[in-house]
């Protein structure tokens, strides 16, 4: 069992070009999904890459490259807020709804839905929000979360827990 867990992850096997490609739709899903601006998400994106290239012969396959690399995403949101002091608002990923069928008002019905849930994403807390991103936006596994936010993947899970029952609760009919 000792031997597997020093061995290096698989993705040490790839290029950063590979990893480049298999990671950027996730890291800019994610910034898009914590930033209102997605001119300042795009650009945040690009310096993910640029640091994770920078420190790419530091990448040791202790985890995998997503991982590492949202570490860095998330550090590179956190400083983004801490200069810009901008607050996390719009959930991008609702704002690109696929393209629709059905009549206008089934339309309509789904914009409202998606503006309700868009508002309630809004009220979590700072921690929950990150997870939600994380998992959601970035797709990562809740081992993967807690590598990111340098948590244990028990927090993780108790986060996610919360914060989906927070959403529970506030759906739950007013009266």
């Amino acid at each position: 069992m000792q031997f597997v867990e020093n061995r290096p992850h698989p993705d040490t096997e790839l290029d950063f070009e590979e990893l480049y490609n298999l990671n950027f739709s996730k890291i800019n899903r994610y910034l898009r999904y914590r930033i209102t601006n997605t001119w300042d998400a795009d650009d945040l994106t690009t310096l993910v890459f640029m640091k994770a290239l920078d420190k790419f012969h530091t990448y040791r396959g202790q985890s995998s490259f997503s991982s590492w690399l949202f570490r860095i995403a998330h550090n590179v949101y956190v400083d983004y807020v801490r200069g810009y002091r901008e607050l996390t608002v719009i959930d991008d990923l609702l704002q690109q709804q696929p393209a629709m069928e059905g009549n206008p008002e089934e339309q309509l019905l789904v914009n409202e839905e998606l503006d309700e849930l868009r508002a309630m994403l809004n009220q979590l807390t700072p921690d929950y929000r990150d997870v939600m991103a994380l998992r959601y936006a970035g797709e990562l596994r809740f081992g993967q979360i807690a590598e990111v936010l340098g948590k244990t993947e028990a927090a993780v899970r108790m986060t996610h827990h919360r914060a989906i029952k927070s959403l529970r609760q506030q759906m739950q009919p007013k009266g």
